[in-house]
């Protein structure tokens, strides 16, 4: 502390009485191992990363969660707690981890160090973690759900101060040695943490951490008590492509002997730009027990490679005289890339946008209010999402709502023809993604939706084939073809070879959706043989083949859906697709080339076998043979124990078995 003579003497003693204060009744203040959280991106979220957990901060939120990375990493962070302390005190934290994933997907292993101090030496606590995260095995039934392990060891000590000598009676020295500061100065205890996460769909995640389940006693003397009370936290994340939304719960034993209860709320958004990385921003507000109010940010910037995080925490109604808490963190991504780089992700998820009818998007006309803008923009997003889940009736409804707002719309007046009539006909498509009947109407609906009347028209056509005897369904395609003036063109495929085809394009789609996309191939080109000019199977090519990195082949498929698409707005976004593809072409030109070694002959007669039983199985699955496909999948396993296709292949065989 910068003072002089007598006030820094005064400043001293009471630094080192609160020190004492702090050691001998740490069991009541709870002053060792606060959850101070680490890095900075977990912070920026108010520490509701539970139930993200997806880089190597997951060792301390949430060790299930290193079972989601697929590549090596390393972290660093720095943190200043409640810069400008009116006293000057310097209270810190840093973090250092690494996490490696496995082969053959068996789980990540990672080690991490944490330190926190104040004031160099006055006092300081470190937290040694050996980490460890994986899925749960297939053969108990567990699906998307992941499990991990922290084992700890925690060094709790204080420095040798000369006011250990002579303990202080209020501000006077007595000249007798201190009972706290002139015994022992350190103390270790074994800790262990438990995480579990679970993807309940697509975009919804759950995670649970139980901190400290063996409650050690940190206390300096063995005659006291300091143990960690057990942390539990609760979270649910809502993520898409750019974005987490967060709540979380957590809970522990409060000082008082009572229970603290916090909740967090947060946001966190990505921009991306495609060649040069991302941009991130966070917000989060806390509230809890014991009038706690927090609000916390952060900001980060995210390559391939590289990332680097600041947060920002600023208490509420509690500690004044400070400019917050300050935190900056590097982390680096080692290794080839084992999941799509962000500038893919984007072109991708454009693909599929393409693919599902999510474009266009629907956008109100500006002559509005800025403010009614925005709400009827929001409307219409929740329609269009509603409509790529098949919910035509509950889009109808909120169509009507948002033209309540703007009744003028030309646009939205002709897309509320189209809902109207896509409702009234069809309703709700609930098993578009494993009936084959509804999942033409569902083709038919959407590019009818889209301005596609002729490939409306056309997969209307498919579905009655499918089942020439549905009145409803026939009836459907008579008012389409009356609407849009077009006629069915007849399929020259015989009615088995037809409901082969819409089978294998429907599975196709589910592949797709659940990024399976080597099946995804197989079963397109299945279809190719049957009818060469399948756009549906065309666009799931273009797809699946970038999604793999076949850049070229993705090109050839996209091209070739082009010249049959009859849609001359849906042609501009399959060009808008190609241009993206030349980009990252380009971009991954720019990357060093990496060698690899030429394998034995040995192992390319293997590799051929495993590929020729992954086939057959895929022929037995898209037949329904779901027993015999599992036994052939199970013997590309056996070979191949790494063979990522065939274990996902499993995993959905037993899903529609249970």
């Amino acid at each position: 502390m910068n003072m002089n003579g007598g006030k820094e003497r005064l400043a001293k003693a009471f630094g080192t009485a609160l020190l004492a204060a702090l050691l001998l009744f740490a069991g009541t203040a709870r002053a060792a191992f606060e959850d101070l959280g680490a890095g900075a991106r977990g912070p920026g979220l108010g520490n509701a990363f539970t139930a993200i957990a997806d880089d190597v901060y997951a060792i301390y939120y949430n060790p299930a969660g290193l079972a989601q990375l697929q590549r090596p990493e390393l972290a660093a962070s720095h943190t200043q707690h409640l810069a400008g302390l009116s006293d000057g005190s310097g209270i810190n934290t840093s973090f250092l981890g690494y996490a490696h994933p496995l082969m053959y997907d068996k789980g990540t292993i990672a080690a991490g160090v944490q330190s926190f101090s104040i004031d160099g030496s006055f006092y300081s606590e470190q937290a040694f973690y050996l980490s460890y995260g994986r899925e749960a095995p297939a053969s108990l039934g567990l699906y998307d759900f992941y499990w991990g392990l922290n084992l700890k060891n925690l060094r709790r000590s204080f420095g040798s101060l000369p006011e250990a000598s002579s303990a202080y009676s209020g501000m006077t020295a007595t000249g007798v040695a201190d009972p706290v500061l002139s015994g022992k100065s350190a103390v270790n205890a074994f800790d262990a943490d438990l995480g579990l996460l679970y993807k309940l769909n697509r975009n919804y995640t759950a995670g649970l951490e139980l901190m400290h389940l063996t409650q050690p006693n940190m206390a300096f003397s063995s005659a006291d008590t300091d143990k960690l009370p057990l942390h539990a936290k609760l979270g649910l994340s809502y993520n898409s492509l750019l974005s987490n939304i967060v709540a979380q719960y957590e809970t522990l034993t409060a000082p008082t002997g009572t229970r603290d209860h916090r909740v967090t709320m947060a946001m966190e958004r990505w921009f991306p730009w495609l060649l040069v990385g991302n941009i991130g921003v966070r917000a989060a507000l806390s509230v809890g027990s014991r009038e706690f109010r927090q609000a916390t940010a952060g900001l980060s910037y995210r390559s391939g490679r590289v990332g680097v995080d600041y947060g920002f925490a600023m208490p509420i109604n509690s500690i004044a005289s400070t400019s917050g808490s300050h935190r900056l963190s590097f982390s680096i991504r080692f290794g080839p890339a084992k999941e799509e780089e962000e500038s893919v992700k984007l072109v991708l998820e454009a693909m599929r946008r393409l693919k599902t009818g999510k474009a266009p998007e629907l956008k109100a006309a500006s002559l509005v209010s800025p403010a009614l803008n925005t709400a009827v923009n929001e409307r219409l997003n929740r329609i269009r999402f509603m409509e790529t889940e098949g919910r035509f009736p509950e889009a109808s409804e909120e169509l009507s709502k948002a033209l309540e707002l703007n009744p003028q719309d030309a646009q939205l007046l002709r897309h509320q023809d189209r809902l109207d009539f896509a409702a009234a006909r069809l309703g709700r498509l609930d098993s578009y993604k494993t009936d084959a009947v509804q999942s033409a109407l569902y083709r038919s609906a959407i590019a009818y939706l889209n301005g596609s009347d002729e490939e409306a028209v056309d997969q209307a056509g498919n579905a009655l084939s499918l089942r020439p005897g549905a009145g409803n369904t026939g009836a459907y395609l008579a008012q389409l073809e009356q609407r849009t003036g077009l006629k069915s063109r007849k399929t020259e495929l015989t009615p088995e070879a037809a409901i082969k085809v819409d089978s294998l394009l429907t599975m196709a789609a589910e592949a797709i959706e659940n990024s399976r996309y080597e099946e995804a191939v197989y079963m397109s080109e299945a279809v190719l043989k049957n009818q060469p000019g399948n756009l549906t199977a065309l666009e799931n090519l273009g797809i699946a083949h970038f999604a793999l990195g076949s850049y070229k082949k993705s090109i050839e498929a996209w091209k070739k859906a082009y010249t049959l698409e009859p849609s001359r707005a849906r042609q501009a976004m399959i060009n808008s697709q190609l241009d993206s593809v030349e980009k990252v072409i380009k971009q991954q030109k720019r990357k060093p080339a990496v060698t690899v070694t030429a394998k034995p002959e040995a192992a390319k007669t293997d590799g051929a076998q495993a590929q020729k039983l992954y086939r057959e199985g895929l022929d037995l699955y898209s037949a329904g043979e779901l027993e015999k496909a599992r036994a052939v999948f199970n013997k590309v396993l056996e070979g191949d124990p790494g063979n990522v296709p065939a274990a996902n292949a499993i995993k959905r065989i037993q899903r529609e078995l249970r």
